[in-house]
């Protein structure tokens, strides 16, 4: 068991308490597990919006999309946010010449996904309030590239869709800025580094994805495999 109070309030408590141990990626993976599904659920509301796109050309094509969406979601969830975040970590602190197991890293850094699961949450939340106010344009011409790339648009482009997509930005920003909060420590801790080196080891990604999801947003390009 962990103590969640302090992992989400008072991170650098928190890790101190993990000092000298082995790092135990039982409670980390399911953490991230337990992220993975959020994120397939939010990827199952948001097959609804697929299933309508496609009515008009085969029954079956949305709920196929579904599935893949809810596929791609859980293992994203577990790839993006878990896996590829730690490496990130690790690789960055090894300039700074962190020292630690990388499976230290890794469940610190699954510690820290905590706040990004409460903001999926919340997000899937939101989306569902949304939902009604929706218009989806249906695709008639599968065989026609622009006819697919302009009904994505017109769905991407959709007053209600729009909000919900600068909403759900902010949203998931905040709780990503928290969980970026808790890998400081995190990062610190399992790598033997500095604060100001955890600092800079931990921004450079987060930082990095915050600008991507703002240029998507304001691009108007839904991201691929996307959280």
């Amino acid at each position: 068991m962990i103590n969640l109070l302090d992992l989400l309030a008072r991170p650098e408590r928190f890790f101190s308490s993990l000092e000298g141990k082995e790092p135990d990626l039982r409670i980390p993976a399911a953490i991230a597990i337990v992220g993975a599904i959020i994120a397939a659920i939010a990827g199952y509301a948001m097959s609804g919006l697929y299933t309508e796109l496609y009515a008009g050309i085969a029954e079956g094509m949305g709920p196929v999309m579904g599935i893949f969406i809810i596929i791609s979601a859980f293992i994203g969830f577990l790839v993006m946010w878990w896996l590829v975040m730690a490496v990130v970590f690790f690789l960055i602190s090894l300039l700074f010449k962190g020292r630690g197991k990388f499976t230290h890293t890794l469940a610190n850094t699954g510690y820290g996904l905590v706040p990004v699961i409460i903001g999926s949450i919340v997000t899937t939340l939101v989306f569902l309030s949304y939902l009604p106010r929706i218009v989806v344009p249906v695709i008639r011409n599968i065989q026609d590239p622009a006819v697919i790339q302009e009904a994505m648009q017109e769905l991407m482009h959709d007053p209600a869709m729009m909000e919900y997509t600068w909403v759900s930005m902010a949203i998931s920003a905040l709780f990503l800025l928290w969980s970026a909060n808790i890998w400081i420590f995190g990062v610190k801790q399992a790598r033997n580094i500095t604060l100001k080196q955890a600092c800079i080891t931990v921004a450079i990604p987060v930082g990095a994805f915050i600008i991507y999801t703002l240029y998507i947003a304001v691009v108007g390009v839904p991201i691929p495999g996307g959280a």
